[in-house]
């Protein structure tokens, strides 16, 4: 991959806490951190809802399934909803 693709990628810094709407423009939450598994994967970790902290629902997406570049502004994670996030298991960050 050369330079030009490279600058016209995404830097983590500017996607972190950005909200994450779905294709309908509901609100899904926020980006907290990203992952970057074993398996050549990248993973954005999604604070569900508006809550974040202890009480926040936090879930790993695959960064494939996120579109970065919606014309609102937003980060949208197309057919998805708080509810269907909800039912998947909390992400827990290893020490």
């Amino acid at each position: 991959m050369g330079s030009k693709e490279v600058a016209k990628g995404y830097r983590a810094e500017t996607l972190r806490l950005k909200t994450v709407i779905n294709d309908k423009g509901e609100l899904i939450g926020r980006i907290s951190d990203f992952i970057f598994g074993k398996d050549g994967n990248i993973y954005a970790i999604l604070a569900v809802g508006d809550l974040v902290g202890p009480d926040g629902h936090i879930v790993a997406i695959s960064l494939r399934g996120l579109k970065l570049d919606d014309p609102r502004g937003s980060i949208v994670l197309p057919g998805s909803s708080q509810a269907a996030l909800g039912k998947l298991p909390v992400y827990l960050s290893s020490p």
